[in-house]
C-alpha cells in the first residue's frame, strides 16, 4: 500500500518537525516553487521528496503555505497531513489528531481525538489492544479511504 501515491500533492510532517512534499505527477514550475520556498529536493526510493528543515513554526508554516499556494494554481488534488502547516501563533505547537506509522511493510494509525477515532472506525480500521488502529485487510493504494 502506498499512502502518498493517490493525490497529486501530498504534504506531511515527520516526528522531528520536517515538512515534506511528494508530487505524484509533474506540475509545471513545482521544483522552483518548492526550492524557492526553502525545500530541498532529495531522492528517496526512486522518488523526489521535497524536505523543509524545521525552523520556527511560523517560518515552516509560511514557507509551506507559499509553496502550496503556488502549486494550487496547477491542481486542487492534494492532501495536507502536515501539522507544521497548522500553526496557531498564540498557542503551543499542535499535536496531530491522527498519526500514521509505516514500518516493516505495515501501517498503524493512532488517533488523539474522538473525531479521528470515528473516522478510522468508519473506514474499517480496528482497534488493537495497544490503542492503535489497524487498516482492514486487503487495503491497497487504490482503496485507501482517508485520501
Amino acid at each position: 500500500m502506498s499512502f502518498v501515491d493517490l493525490p497529486d500533492i501530498f504534504i506531511g510532517s515527520t516526528d522531528d518537525a520536517h515538512t515534506f512534499v511528494v508530487l505524484n505527477r509533474r506540475l509545471r514550475g513545482a521544483d522552483r516553487l518548492l526550492t524557492d520556498a526553502g525545500f530541498t529536493a532529495r531522492e528517496h526510493n526512486g522518488r523526489i521528496v521535497y524536505l523543509l528543515a524545521p525552523g520556527t513554526p511560523q517560518d515552516a508554516n509560511e514557507r509551506a503555505g507559499i509553496a502550496l499556494y503556488g502549486l494550487l494554481a496547477h491542481t486542487h488534488d492534494f492532501v495536507d497531513l502536515a501539522w507544521t502547516t497548522r500553526l496557531n501563533p498564540h498557542g503551543p505547537l499542535p499535536k496531530p489528531d491522527l498519526r500514521a506509522q509505516f514500518a516493516d511493510g505495515t501501517v498503524t494509525a493512532t488517533a488523539e481525538t474522538e473525531e479521528a477515532r470515528s473516522l478510522l472506525e468508519q473506514h474499517g480500521f480496528t482497534l488493537s489492544p495497544d490503542g492503535s488502529y489497524q487498516p482492514p485487510s486487503g487495503l491497497d493504494e487504490y482503496r485507501f479511504p482517508l485520501l
